[in-house]
């Protein structure tokens, strides 16, 4: 058995250098989404996605991005 997973490539402009970073939606953050969206609006105040503690600035853009898919309204599938 395998996961499927979807790749979304996020692209940001710094200093008009285009940088793009790549994060995996994983069945397991499928699942958190589906959660998450389920959730009443107090209880989604507490879903999140942490920071590692030696974050550095590509990790700090796909957490981002993952917070940014989580909250975005749109159906998981």
């Amino acid at each position: 058995m395998y996961n499927q997973c979807n790749y979304i490539i996020m692209a940001t402009n710094d200093n008009n250098i285009e940088k793009s970073y790549e994060f995996v939606i994983y069945e397991g953050d499928k699942k958190f989404k589906r959660m998450y969206q389920a959730a009443s609006p107090e209880e989604q105040k507490t879903f999140g996605y942490d920071f590692p503690n030696d974050a550095d600035a590509h990790d700090l853009e796909i957490v981002s991005a993952m917070e940014e898919w989580l909250r975005d309204g749109q159906p998981v599938d």
